[in-house]
């Protein structure tokens, strides 16, 4: 019989790494990576990708082959009161890819797993589209910014869409399938300005009652790209990484990113102000479009999210 188990799916760029590697990691007296490697995202990628690596149709189902996985590493262990965790953002879908796949993916979780529990973390929309960018550069993409946010679908491979990080949406979906009491949601802010209330909500929601203080752990983050000419020139990545996001350009030569990196420091200098062009570029396009729906989100999951800057505070 398979217990209750806890499914962190993301999102991506809210600290999944710590997550992965402090909290829901091999060794840890309170969960138990669901996974033969002992690294929680591992088991996760069924629900994405087949047996051959390539994505999922719409109509295939890893379910047999995640369930066999979860067995066979349950076999032989005592749980010992731990959680089984399954962590992995991709579970909330692919923010280059407008998430096209995270209905689907919530129902399969839901199809394999009726009794588990869902853990997301969310993260303030302009903040998140920064981030998601520099990650996208890092991966390979040629995008300015602005193209980024703005070309239109042509029919063919889907891109970023600001709809994705209308989190009103997903979060909703997994109320109906798992219901309210089965789904915890915390902003990424709140790990960083407030790491011990951050834990405390995990270990309450899994009703574990464990002495957590905030030097427990150190709190950790993925730096952000430090190379200061992709963002200005992004085009440069067709010489510099070969990936699906930039079509596995046929220019990339090996090695070149090195030599790039040697002329960072002509840059660096300036990356502060940079870093404010695109805020204000962000700004321009997003607008007010998240704040609707982000009160409506304090609403639901009963956080005041204008506390984190998700939306303006109610007037006394």
């Amino acid at each position: 019989m398979i217990p209750n188990v806890l499914v962190h799916i993301g999102y991506h760029k809210t600290g999944t790494t710590w997550l992965q590697k402090t909290l829901f990691r091999a060794g840890s007296s309170v969960f138990l990576p669901l996974s033969p490697t002992d690294k929680p995202k591992a088991l996760g990628r069924h629900f994405v990708w087949n047996r051959d690596g390539n994505l999922l149709s719409p109509f295939e189902s890893n379910k047999s082959l995640i369930l066999q996985e979860i067995e066979t590493v349950l076999r032989g262990k005592d749980l010992k009161d731990r959680i089984p965790v399954i962590s992995n953002e991709r579970l909330s879908g692919n923010p280059h890819c407008g998430g096209f796949d995270t209905k689907l993916i919530a129902d399969r979780i839901k199809d394999c797993l009726p009794d588990a529990k869902i853990f997301c973390v969310i993260r303030e929309q302009k903040e998140m589209i920064l981030s998601t960018y520099f990650q996208y550069l890092r991966a390979g993409g040629t995008d300015s910014l602005k193209e980024y946010l703005t070309r239109p679908y042509d029919g063919r491979r889907p891109g970023f869409s600001l709809s994705h990080l209308d989190y009103i949406d997903l979060i909703s979906y997994y109320y109906q399938l798992f219901s309210v009491e089965n789904v915890l949601v915390l902003p990424y802010e709140m790990l960083k300005n407030h790491p011990e209330r951050f834990v405390k909500s995990i270990l309450g929601f899994v009703a574990k009652d464990v002495s957590y203080n905030a030097g427990d752990w150190a709190i950790s983050y993925n730096k952000r790209l430090n190379d200061s000419i992709l963002p200005r020139f992004p085009v440069l990545n067709l010489f510099l990484r070969k990936s699906s996001v930039n079509a596995y350009s046929p220019l990339c030569i090996p090695k070149t990113i090195k030599l790039l990196r040697a002329t960072n420091w002509m840059l660096r200098r300036n990356d502060k102000t940079y870093i404010r062009k695109l805020r204000k570029l962000i700004d321009s396009i997003v607008k007010d479009r998240y704040e609707a729906n982000n009160k409506k989100l304090s609403g639901i999951t009963g956080m005041n999210l204008s506390e984190y800057g998700y939306h303006p505070k109610e007037k006394a």
